[in-house]
């Protein structure tokens, strides 16, 4: 993590003056507070009134300054409307001891200035010979003749390779609002943009004056030199600062430019890996790292996930690297419990920006089975996704990076409380629950829990879920409906003479069983013959 800058700022929030605004519970030393207002009566000033807006012009400028009693460097964003405010605003960012200019001027776009977006084409080569060439041969006034975004690049470009020394000894600002003042002798700068123009043409013009000298050309620097060998290390390093490679002899404050480049070997030096992040920014130097350095690509994903996912959210680079540093990525998910992937989670849904993009990436870099691969992975050794619930606030993104149910069912477990719970509630497919029922695999096996866990539900609704399970699948939701309608069958009830079907049913069994014995016993009784004779009753004797 960079080191943070102290940062003040002056602006008119409420109407009443352009003053100092104080954070709550941030306690700035004085000191820094009477550094910026020197810097207010130079002239680092509030931007003009007649420039209506700065909008997309980032209008940033990095200086030495005193404070207190030592010497530091400065980063001072100038604004008007938008996030500065309709009477503008100045905001300035001091640097810590020791940080040299090139560290300073990235802090300060990351902690001070509002986002800019890169310019849509990289400036030519050609501007950084004519600033790097300007500081060599000691030109008091630097044009960079490129616009504000454009000069931001150049700047950044330049005091990567620009010793220290050399780097203090001029004011590096994007856009002059005014003339430089007594406080900035020297000065590299970019040009003033069309609309400041049309809406401050004399202030304008005076900046513009301020170039008249023209910009130091290349037969200057080749006079200068006098040397092919030193004219062949000056180009090299011309070559190294567009390719994004800071050159690490920039932070001794005892060396010159021109000594480094007398310096030189004649042949380019081996690209290191710590060179490779910043080169990334660049499309020399990504050119350079897509030809020769891949696995560096790689490296910066598996050890600076932070910085790969900036990179692939903000900056569109080649799709080579792109997949390397997605592989990095993967590498560095792999090897931790912690998500440096950014995947959503039960506990963090994630950042929805940059899942749309890991999304993106994954479909393009992988296949199918690859992405199954790598998601059931995750989920299997338990980095990210522990709990099914991770797994339920994962779906969006899985589906969004081209997994389907039956590429990994496992992957999309289904919550069928849910679906019971919002049937029940409600008595129709909600929302909530035809999110579950679309990932849905066994539909029969569900429509038997819901038949026994709800109460019987309207026709329509019942309809919506054989539709929502079964889709264009016309047998299997014939099937359903057959379940469905088994199960609705009503049952028989008594009739009003206190009759069942079960008591007719216990009836007639009765009766079967009946007949049956007494042909049991009718076949089984002792036979009889036709002339036996019955045996007379006994008769009465009468009295005499």
């Amino acid at each position: 993590m960079n080191p943070r800058l102290i940062r003040v700022e002056w602006a008119d929030v409420s109407g009443t003056g352009f003053s100092p605004q104080h954070r709550d519970g941030e306690e700035i030393p004085p000191e820094y507070w009477a550094a910026a207002e020197a810097l207010l009566h130079d002239d680092l000033s509030q931007p003009p009134e007649g420039l209506r807006r700065t909008g997309e012009h980032p209008v940033w400028t990095l200086r030495r300054v005193v404070v207190g009693n030592a010497r530091t460097w400065c980063f001072v964003v100038q604004g008007r409307r938008g996030p500065f405010g309709v009477a503008g605003a100045c905001r300035f960012g001091f640097a810590p001891p020791g940080m040299d200019a090139y560290e300073s001027w990235k802090c300060g776009v990351e902690q001070v200035a509002e986002p800019a977006a890169p310019p849509a084409e990289e400036p030519p080569t050609g501007i950084l010979n004519v600033v790097l060439g300007g500081v060599l041969l000691g030109q008091r006034i630097i044009p960079i003749g490129r616009p504000p975004a454009d000069a931001a690049w150049v700047i950044r470009r330049a005091l990567s390779i620009v010793p220290e020394a050399e780097a203090r000894r001029w004011s590096w600002s994007t856009c002059l609002l005014q003339p430089p003042g007594a406080g900035s002798p020297r000065v590299v700068a970019g040009r003033w943009p069309a609309d400041f123009h049309e809406w401050e043409p004399d202030l304008g013009r005076a900046v513009r004056q301020t170039f008249a000298g023209g910009a130091v050309t290349g037969r200057q620097v080749a006079e200068y030199l006098a040397d092919p060998a030193a004219e062949k290390s000056f180009e090299q390093l011309v070559d190294r600062a567009a390719q994004g490679r800071p050159h690490p002899g920039r932070r001794r404050g005892d060396l010159s430019l021109l000594e480094l480049v007398r310096q030189g070997t004649g042949s380019a030096p081996p690209v290191r890996q710590e060179e490779a992040l910043d080169m990334l920014d660049t499309r020399h130097g990504r050119e350079e790292l897509a030809r020769n350095h891949r696995d560096k690509v790689r490296r910066i994903g598996r050890d600076q996930p932070a910085q790969a996912r900036r990179i692939l959210l903000t900056i569109r680079i080649e799709p080579v690297l792109e997949h390397e540093l997605l592989a990095g990525l993967i590498q560095a998910q792999d090897r931790t419990e912690e998500n440096p992937l950014g995947l959503p989670t039960g506990r963090d849904p994630g950042e929805a920006d940059w899942l749309r993009r890991l999304a993106e990436l994954f479909r393009q870099a992988y296949r199918p089975e690859e992405r199954a691969g790598h998601a059931l992975r995750w989920w299997q050794t338990r980095r990210p996704w522990k709990t099914p619930m991770d797994l339920v606030a994962a779906r969006d993104w899985l589906l969004a990076a081209g997994l389907l149910v039956p590429d990994a069912p496992e992957l999309f477990p289904i919550r069928t409380q849910v679906i019971v719970g919002e049937l029940r509630r409600h008595h129709r497919v909600t929302a909530a629950a035809r999110e579950e029922l679309l990932h849905v695999r066994r539909p029969a096996e569900l429509m038997r829990v819901i038949m026994e866990e709800v109460p019987p539900l309207p026709v329509e609704t019942s309809e919506d879920l054989i539709r929502t399970l079964t889709g264009t699948d016309r047998k299997a939701a014939a099937e359903l409906r057959i379940l469905v309608n088994r199960a609705s069958e009503p049952p028989v009830t008594a009739d009003a003479g206190g009759w069942s079907r079960k008591n007719t049913l216990m009836i007639a069994a009765i009766a079967v069983v009946t007949l049956a014995a007494m042909i049991v016993i009718l076949i089984l009784a002792p036979g009889r013959t036709d002339d036996a004779k019955p045996t007379p009753p006994p008769t009465a004797v009468s009295p005499r």
